[in-house]
Protein backbone atom coordinates (compact mmCIF):
# COMPACT_ATOMS: atom_id res chain seq x y z
CA UNK A 1 0.00 0.00 0.00
CA UNK A 2 1.17 3.38 -1.38
CA UNK A 3 1.45 6.45 1.45
CA UNK A 4 -1.44 8.13 -0.20
CA UNK A 5 -3.78 4.90 -0.07
CA UNK A 6 -2.40 4.80 3.59
CA UNK A 7 -3.60 8.73 3.72
CA UNK A 8 -6.77 7.82 1.60
CA UNK A 9 -8.08 4.91 3.98
CA UNK A 10 -7.20 7.00 7.51
CA UNK A 11 -9.31 10.15 6.03
CA UNK A 12 -12.15 7.70 4.90
CA UNK A 13 -11.68 5.99 8.28
CA UNK A 14 -11.95 9.98 10.11
CA UNK A 15 -15.08 10.60 7.86
CA UNK A 16 -16.80 7.91 8.99
CA UNK A 17 -15.87 8.69 12.83
CA UNK A 18 -17.56 11.94 11.80
CA UNK A 19 -14.68 14.25 10.84
CA UNK A 20 -16.23 17.00 8.77
CA UNK A 21 -12.60 18.37 8.25
CA UNK A 22 -11.14 15.16 6.81
CA UNK A 23 -13.97 15.13 4.39
CA UNK A 24 -12.93 18.76 3.63
CA UNK A 25 -9.15 17.16 2.80
CA UNK A 26 -10.31 14.87 0.66
CA UNK A 27 -12.96 16.79 -1.29
CA UNK A 28 -9.40 19.34 -1.67
CA UNK A 29 -7.29 16.51 -2.78
CA UNK A 30 -9.19 14.64 -5.38
CA UNK A 31 -11.94 17.55 -6.99
CA UNK A 32 -9.57 18.69 -9.86
CA UNK A 33 -8.99 15.11 -10.79
CA UNK A 34 -12.90 14.77 -10.57
CA UNK A 35 -14.11 18.04 -12.63
CA UNK A 36 -11.12 17.03 -15.20
CA UNK A 37 -13.05 13.43 -15.53
CA UNK A 38 -16.33 14.80 -16.18
CA UNK A 39 -15.81 17.93 -17.82
CA UNK A 40 -13.82 15.88 -20.37
CA UNK A 41 -17.30 13.89 -21.38
CA UNK A 42 -19.93 16.94 -21.62
CA UNK A 43 -19.87 19.78 -23.05
CA UNK A 44 -21.07 22.38 -20.24
CA UNK A 45 -18.75 23.23 -17.84
CA UNK A 46 -21.19 24.08 -15.06
CA UNK A 47 -22.94 20.78 -14.84
CA UNK A 48 -19.39 19.24 -14.85
CA UNK A 49 -18.95 21.48 -11.49
CA UNK A 50 -22.31 20.19 -10.11
CA UNK A 51 -21.62 16.34 -10.86
CA UNK A 52 -18.56 17.12 -9.40
CA UNK A 53 -20.29 18.49 -6.01
CA UNK A 54 -22.48 15.23 -6.68
CA UNK A 55 -19.85 12.95 -6.55
CA UNK A 56 -18.42 14.13 -3.45
CA UNK A 57 -21.81 13.92 -1.69
CA UNK A 58 -23.19 10.57 -3.06
CA UNK A 59 -19.42 9.20 -1.83
CA UNK A 60 -20.00 10.97 1.54
CA UNK A 61 -23.42 9.28 1.89
CA UNK A 62 -22.19 5.72 0.80
CA UNK A 63 -18.96 5.78 2.35
CA UNK A 64 -19.91 3.17 4.55
CA UNK A 65 -20.16 0.63 2.17
CA UNK A 66 -16.58 1.23 0.35
CA UNK A 67 -14.85 -2.22 0.82
CA UNK A 68 -11.49 -1.34 0.23
CA UNK A 69 -10.59 2.43 1.92
CA UNK A 70 -7.22 2.52 0.30
CA UNK A 71 -9.42 2.98 -3.23
CA UNK A 72 -11.72 5.50 -2.24
CA UNK A 73 -10.12 7.87 -5.41
CA UNK A 74 -11.07 4.86 -8.45
CA UNK A 75 -14.22 4.51 -6.60
CA UNK A 76 -15.36 7.74 -6.84
CA UNK A 77 -13.86 7.56 -10.40
CA UNK A 78 -17.03 4.78 -10.74
CA UNK A 79 -19.44 7.26 -9.16
CA UNK A 80 -18.82 9.95 -11.49
CA UNK A 81 -18.66 7.90 -14.70
CA UNK A 82 -22.41 6.82 -13.32
CA UNK A 83 -23.85 10.15 -12.67
CA UNK A 84 -21.94 11.10 -16.06
CA UNK A 85 -24.32 8.06 -17.75
CA UNK A 86 -27.13 9.76 -16.00
CA UNK A 87 -26.38 12.92 -17.38
CA UNK A 88 -26.84 11.58 -20.90
CA UNK A 89 -29.50 10.01 -20.22
CA UNK A 90 -31.43 13.25 -18.98
CA UNK A 91 -29.57 15.64 -21.70
CA UNK A 92 -29.15 13.50 -24.64
CA UNK A 93 -31.73 10.70 -24.83
CA UNK A 94 -33.71 11.34 -27.50
CA UNK A 95 -30.95 12.25 -29.92
CA UNK A 96 -29.30 9.11 -28.35
CA UNK A 97 -32.37 6.48 -28.75
CA UNK A 98 -32.81 8.36 -32.46
CA UNK A 99 -29.84 7.04 -33.66
CA UNK A 100 -30.16 3.72 -32.21
CA UNK A 101 -33.42 3.41 -33.76
CA UNK A 102 -31.95 4.61 -37.16
CA UNK A 103 -29.06 2.50 -36.68
CA UNK A 104 -32.26 -1.07 -36.14
CA UNK A 105 -34.32 0.17 -38.82
CA UNK A 106 -30.90 0.36 -41.95
CA UNK A 107 -28.72 -2.40 -40.62
CA UNK A 108 -31.18 -4.81 -38.46
CA UNK A 109 -31.21 -5.85 -34.63
CA UNK A 110 -27.83 -7.47 -34.60
CA UNK A 111 -26.13 -4.16 -35.43
CA UNK A 112 -28.07 -2.06 -33.14
CA UNK A 113 -27.10 -4.48 -30.69
CA UNK A 114 -23.64 -4.35 -31.40
CA UNK A 115 -23.10 -0.67 -31.00
CA UNK A 116 -24.98 -0.35 -27.90
CA UNK A 117 -22.68 -2.88 -26.51
CA UNK A 118 -19.78 -1.03 -28.11
CA UNK A 119 -20.95 2.21 -26.24
CA UNK A 120 -20.82 0.71 -22.88
CA UNK A 121 -17.86 -0.86 -23.73
CA UNK A 122 -16.17 2.30 -24.60
CA UNK A 123 -17.24 4.14 -21.31
CA UNK A 124 -15.93 1.47 -19.12
CA UNK A 125 -12.89 1.37 -20.77
CA UNK A 126 -12.34 4.89 -20.39
CA UNK A 127 -13.02 4.86 -17.16
CA UNK A 128 -10.58 2.47 -16.26
CA UNK A 129 -7.88 4.25 -18.25
CA UNK A 130 -8.66 7.29 -15.80
CA UNK A 131 -8.20 5.70 -12.70
CA UNK A 132 -4.91 3.93 -13.97
CA UNK A 133 -3.98 6.94 -15.01
CA UNK A 134 -4.61 8.38 -11.42
CA UNK A 135 -2.79 5.36 -9.78
CA UNK A 136 0.45 5.98 -12.11
CA UNK A 137 0.19 9.79 -11.45
CA UNK A 138 -0.29 8.51 -7.28
CA UNK A 139 3.02 7.12 -7.42
CA UNK A 140 5.40 9.69 -8.82
CA UNK A 141 7.70 11.26 -6.51
CA UNK A 142 5.60 13.74 -4.38
CA UNK A 143 7.13 16.83 -5.85
CA UNK A 144 6.32 15.58 -9.73
CA UNK A 145 2.94 15.42 -8.77
CA UNK A 146 2.70 18.45 -7.23
CA UNK A 147 4.19 20.03 -10.53
CA UNK A 148 1.65 17.87 -12.50
CA UNK A 149 -1.35 19.10 -10.27
CA UNK A 150 -0.13 23.08 -11.22
CA UNK A 151 0.56 22.91 -14.47
CA UNK A 152 -3.22 21.09 -14.51
CA UNK A 153 -4.25 24.49 -12.65
CA UNK A 154 -2.49 26.55 -15.53
CA UNK A 155 0.35 27.44 -13.54
CA UNK A 156 3.04 28.60 -15.89
CA UNK A 157 6.67 27.18 -14.81
CA UNK A 158 7.93 29.67 -12.85
CA UNK A 159 4.61 29.87 -10.77
CA UNK A 160 5.23 26.43 -10.32
CA UNK A 161 8.67 27.26 -9.15
CA UNK A 162 7.88 29.46 -7.09
CA UNK A 163 5.39 27.06 -5.16
CA UNK A 164 7.15 24.22 -4.77
CA UNK A 165 10.18 26.34 -3.76
CA UNK A 166 12.59 24.95 -6.23
CA UNK A 167 14.43 26.34 -9.12
CA UNK A 168 12.66 27.22 -12.74
CA UNK A 169 15.53 24.61 -13.91
CA UNK A 170 14.32 22.10 -11.85
CA UNK A 171 10.48 22.41 -12.88
CA UNK A 172 11.54 22.00 -16.65
CA UNK A 173 13.62 18.88 -16.28
CA UNK A 174 11.53 17.06 -13.74
CA UNK A 175 8.17 18.15 -15.40
CA UNK A 176 8.80 16.75 -18.86
CA UNK A 177 10.38 13.99 -17.69
CA UNK A 178 7.17 12.80 -15.17
CA UNK A 179 4.86 13.57 -18.31
CA UNK A 180 7.44 11.35 -20.89
CA UNK A 181 7.54 8.87 -18.21
CA UNK A 182 3.17 8.99 -17.83
CA UNK A 183 3.29 9.00 -21.90
CA UNK A 184 5.24 6.06 -22.05
CA UNK A 185 2.94 3.97 -19.65
CA UNK A 186 0.05 5.42 -21.15
CA UNK A 187 0.75 3.25 -24.54
CA UNK A 188 1.64 0.36 -22.25
CA UNK A 189 -1.32 0.05 -20.41
CA UNK A 190 -3.40 0.55 -23.96
CA UNK A 191 -1.85 -2.53 -24.95
CA UNK A 192 -1.76 -4.44 -22.12
CA UNK A 193 -5.42 -3.59 -21.31
CA UNK A 194 -6.18 -5.09 -24.94
CA UNK A 195 -4.73 -8.39 -24.04
CA UNK A 196 -6.60 -8.46 -21.26
CA UNK A 197 -3.71 -8.21 -18.82
CA UNK A 198 -3.08 -5.36 -15.86
CA UNK A 199 0.00 -3.69 -16.12
CA UNK A 200 0.69 -2.10 -12.48
CA UNK A 201 3.22 1.54 -12.99
CA UNK A 202 5.15 0.76 -10.31
CA UNK A 203 6.44 -2.67 -12.11
CA UNK A 204 6.40 -0.88 -15.06
CA UNK A 205 8.70 2.02 -14.00
CA UNK A 206 11.25 -0.44 -12.25
CA UNK A 207 11.74 -2.07 -16.15
CA UNK A 208 12.10 1.09 -18.28
CA UNK A 209 14.54 2.37 -15.51
CA UNK A 210 16.55 -0.51 -15.84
Amino acid sequence: MTDEQKRDAELVRQILSGDERAFEVLYTLYKHRLYRYIANRIDDWQDAEELTNDTFLKAKEHLETLEEPEKVLNWMFRIASQLVAGWYRKNRKSDTARSFINIYEVEGEYEATTVIHQAAQENATETARWIALSEAIAQLPELERRMLQLQLERKNYREIAEICQVSVGSVRNRLPRAKKKLEAWGVAWEEANAEGLDLDFSEFNKKSEK
